[in-house]
């Protein structure tokens, strides 16, 4: 992990050891940490963690029943199909699962590679209406015009090794 505060180039971790007074914490590079028990590097490890998680916004969406049921729902997941285990889901069904699972965190931008093949139609609609509400960017790279069209106000065309901006449309 790289969460703790670096210390004359080596990566140190505040140590706060039981039965001492809160003023006596202290720093200690990650060389010393790793000499001690094997739960001490399990403990750092689960700081950077989590550490790691709150960077990457997790605590700024509440988990709660009703905020992952309309997240789902966004993604034509209904609650019985919420309930239901995944292993009896068609492959639209799971493909709209790992869709709104990559976009639990509101990531500022999504980069897409071919996301309509493999669909079924109705996923292909849950992802258009999904993308056309997200309030970041998306970068997809397809060969289907009509989704492009229908989730892209930008078009741009590599050709050649070249790259071209072929027209932008102002949408609200």
């Amino acid at each position: 992990g790289n969460e703790g505060n670096e210390i004359r180039g080596e990566l140190s971790y505040q140590v706060w050891k039981t039965g001492r007074r809160q003023e006596d914490v202290e720093w200690a590079p990650i060389s010393n940490l790793r000499h001690n028990e094997a739960y001490v590097m399990k403990l750092v490890h689960n700081f950077d963690e989590k550490q790691k998680a709150f960077a990457s916004g997790v605590d700024t969406r509440p988990i709660n029943e009703t905020e992952v049921r309309q997240h789902l729902e966004d993604f034509g997941i209904d609650h019985d199909l919420a309930v239901s285990k995944i292993k009896g889901f068609s492959g639209g069904q799971k493909s709209r699962v790992v869709l709104a699972a990559a976009m639990w965190n509101r990531p500022h931008l999504i980069a897409l590679d071919e996301p309509t093949n493999y669909l079924d139609k109705e996923t292909i609609n849950a992802l258009v209406r999904a993308l056309k509400a997200f309030k970041g960017a998306v970068l997809t790279i397809s060969h289907n015009t009509k989704f492009v069209s229908d989730v892209s106000n930008e078009k741009w065309e590599l050709t050649g090794g070249t790259c071209t901006m072929l027209g932008r449309e102002d949408r609200p």
